[in-house]
């Protein structure tokens, strides 16, 4: 059970949290990309519509009848294999951490998602056409208050190989740190990167990194019949001695990868968040487990604890008077 007290705040961090408090954001207008799957090769059509507030992210399979809903939530995840789904019903969804991620940099709380196949294109392994597309698309302010988790105390979550040690932030927003060790098949170097959120630095920092995997685990893909109409081109394939047919974008381009994943599996939830996020080797799987552990560890922060007569509140209830 979440905590929701203003007694468990501690008063140090009060001011800070205030000011990261904002309203919540829709799309200005729909925006159509097109593109094709990863594991099935298919072609994908995704419509972002715009939705109310509180609405959420969510996702609508047009190709199945009913057009049931599948929420952006931690407790509609299945595990499947290097990727994020989510299910509900019959209805899924697969590898939408990239469309997450984009919808998340750019604060998009509630968008409904249209598309007519259950796999998200991927387009070059990153989140940039999504993000591109999302911001031409325009992001409205709507009269609603973004709920706010803050990290008050430190956990550690633990995989195989694997933790995310998450503590405290005393300047407010998130902090995402990623340390990725070789394994076998890939370059014997280590990569690191720590990235402060914001909209500015997704765009210039993270955006474009592109997912990775090593040729071995390339070919196995291909000999299992999947990823057929992928090259090395469209992605990260990787040997010892560096990407086959490609060239890194950044130096650490596999741990800034791996952080851009981070931001849209952490947004499986209706808030942000206030704490540092340090992964050691950790995937989807791992994200996931974090997030769920999160929602009973950390303070829930809400209207309530923004000042009534704050320049916020007062936007707030413009839009309200607007849209009466």
């Amino acid at each position: 059970m979440s905590v929701h007290s203003t007694l468990a705040v501690p008063l140090l961090f009060t001011n800070n949290f205030r000011q990261s408090f904002r309203l919540q954001n829709t799309i200005s207008d729909h925006v159509v990309i097109n593109g094709f799957g990863f594991w099935s090769g298919e072609d994908v059509q995704l419509e972002f519509c715009p939705a109310k507030p509180d609405s959420g992210v969510y996702f609508v399979r047009t190709d199945l009848s009913g057009e049931q809903r599948i929420p952006a939530l931690v407790e509609y995840r299945e595990e499947k294999q290097r990727q994020t789904s989510l299910v509900n019903g019959a209805a899924r969804v697969d590898m939408v951490e990239h469309v997450l991620a984009a919808l998340r940099a750019l604060n998009i709380d509630n968008c409904e998602i249209r598309t007519n196949r259950p796999e998200m294109p991927g387009f070059d392994g990153s989140a940039c056409k999504f993000f591109v597309a999302l911001n031409q698309a325009g992001v409205i302010a709507q009269a609603a208050i973004r709920k706010i988790r803050l990290v008050a105390k430190s956990i550690r979550v633990e995989g195989i190989d694997s933790f995310i040690n998450v503590n405290p932030s005393r300047e407010g927003g998130s902090v995402y740190q990623y340390t990725l060790t070789p394994s076998e098949g890939y370059p014997p170097v280590n990569q690191d990167y720590r990235f402060k959120f914001s909209t500015e630095s997704f765009c210039s920092e993270i955006m474009d990194a592109r997912t990775f995997l090593s040729k071995n685990e390339a070919d196995y893909l291909l000999a299992a019949g999947l990823c057929q109409r992928v090259t090395p081109q469209d992605v990260l394939v990787l040997t010892p001695s560096g990407p086959i047919d490609n060239n890194y974008r950044y130096n650490n381009e596999c741990a800034r990868h791996k952080v851009l994943d981070m931001v849209g599996d952490f947004s499986l939830t209706d808030c942000d968040w206030c704490g540092v996020f340090d992964s050691y080797r950790g995937g989807h799987a791992l994200n996931a487990e974090c997030v769920r552990q999160l929602l009973d560890n950390t303070i829930l922060l809400d209207e309530s604890f923004v000042p009534k007569n704050s320049n916020l509140m007062n936007i707030k209830q413009e839009l309200q008077n607007r849209a009466a």
